[in-house]
């Protein structure tokens, strides 16, 4: 063990020739490269990826005891599973000197979700009548859908390039617009999961979340030897179409309209045990690591069949901005009668839930594992997967007013996208205990 640790260490320490690649994460590829005799490149790849996605989704209870750090006590409610399947296409041609276009595809060939009642679920009283409420129907699965929800259309390049200039690493800098082209998601249900409290059941539903996306970012990699590692940083920012779920929300009185901003590190190594060089061919094996920040958003949750699809707020004969149980919209003497919204708020109000829901700032963390090998110049293969967790974070977050209208305890700018049944303090939905399991497997040829 002496020996190979001594091995590598030497190995690592060597300098490389001007024939190095860069690893996975910062190649790209070019065209019109006459230094070596590369006029022209491209690339097709296809893949297939499986994640599994589970949530235990918990509320705040107002009987119970909290903990000292915290206002609230929690209770378990809910039990959340998704499986997904997609089928990823590319290409990648060559533009320039480091300089290359992508195009991604993503096929989703199956997505299933299922919310099922935890062993502790209690629904509260909301009405004068003194029966608890549920305001969603349990077991609830949502329909299986397929199909795309957006292409992507991007420019990677290569600024520093280690296999031109040995003393350099690898840098790469890379724009990518994000196109929702599917059909919008609508909340709905399985066939035969639905009963009285459900409507919409028996429709797909759709598949595009309805966003426009930029992605940016940045990578670094240096070969030292049979070690590659690498780091990079990348931000998303979305925008939501017309005719989605977002413009349910998209009026004056809304406070939030846009999903949350993605901000991502990652950083890890390939080691190279095997490779040769002239003849283009190697074995990698891949660690990696990284985390995301989600901001606060409005988002497609664990939850957004079941409350889009939900009776209880279809049959609602008025929102309660302000929890006081009266209706604001037939009470002249009520603060928020001033502004003249009755006609639009009396529109929305008849509409049931959009599903989409104010969602707190979290983070994610994620490991990776893959080996790549690259049999002959012109086909790789990479087998690996991915694990990931959440932290908690609240789900149902939409604020109640307009923030500096609150004026003796009453609000005078109501949230159209706020519930009280929902978003109250003291009544708010959360996820926990959030873990994501992926196997990805893919090809790539290269001409």
């Amino acid at each position: 063990m002496k020996k190979l640790f001594l091995a590598v260490i030497v190995l690592g320490a060597l300098p490389l020739s001007s024939s190095s690649q860069a690893n996975e994460f910062t190649d790209v590829i070019d065209a019109f490269d006459k230094e070596n005799a590369d006029p022209f490149d491209i690339n097709l790849s296809i893949g297939y990826e499986r994640s599994y996605r589970s949530s235990l989704i918990r509320r705040e209870s107002l009987t119970k005891t909290p903990h000292s750090w915290d206002y609230y006590a929690y209770q378990n409610m809910f039990e959340y599973t998704q499986v997904t399947h997609v089928l990823n296409m590319g290409l990648d041609i060559g533009l320039y000197k480091d300089l290359s276009f992508r195009l991604g595809l993503p096929l989703i060939l199956n997505d299933s979700r299922e919310l099922t009642a935890h062993d502790d679920l209690q629904w509260r009283d909301h009405d004068a009548d003194g029966q608890p409420d549920a305001l969603l129907t349990l077991p609830f699965k949502s329909p299986e859908r397929s199909g795309i929800d957006y292409f992507s259309l991007g420019l990677w390049w290569g600024i520093l390039d280690q296999g031109r200039v040995d003393t350099q690493p690898n840098w790469t800098v890379f724009a990518e617009g994000r196109f929702g082209v599917g059909d919008p998601m609508k909340p709905a249900c399985a066939s035969g999961s639905g009963t009285d409290d459900t409507i919409g059941c028996g429709g797909q539903g759709g598949i595009s979340r309805g966003l426009n996306e930029l992605h940016v970012g940045t990578r670094l990699s240096r070969r030292l030897g049979i070690l590659d590692p690498y780091f990079g940083f990348s931000a998303l920012l979305g925008f939501p179409k017309d005719g989605t779920q977002y413009s349910v929300g998209d009026h004056k009185g809304t406070i939030n309209k846009l999903p949350p901003i993605i901000a991502s590190l990652d950083f890890g190594m390939e080691i190279i045990p095997w490779e040769v060089p002239e003849q283009e061919r190697k074995l990698s094996i891949g660690i990696g690591a990284g985390g995301k920040y989600h901001s606060e958003g409005r988002e497609y949750t664990a939850l957004f069949d079941a409350l889009g699809s939900s009776q209880y707020f279809a049959n609602q004969p008025f929102v309660d901005f302000n929890g006081d149980g009266n209706d604001d919209e037939n009470n002249p003497g009520g603060q928020v009668d001033r502004y003249e919204w009755h006609e639009e708020r009396a529109q929305k109000q008849t509409n049931g839930h959009p599903g989409l829901t104010d969602v707190e700032n979290y983070a994610s963390f994620y490991g990776k594992l893959f080996v790549m090998v690259q049999p002959a110049k012109y086909v790789k293969f990479r087998v690996g997967g991915l694990w990931g967790h959440e932290t908690e974070h609240f789900i149902t977050k939409t604020d109640q007013c307009q923030t500096g209208y609150i004026v003796g305890g009453v609000c005078q700018w109501p949230n159209y996208g706020h519930r009280p049944e929902l978003d109250t303090p003291g009544d708010r939905f959360r996820a926990e205990k959030t873990l994501v399991w992926t196997f990805f497997i893919d090809a790539l040829a290269m001409f």
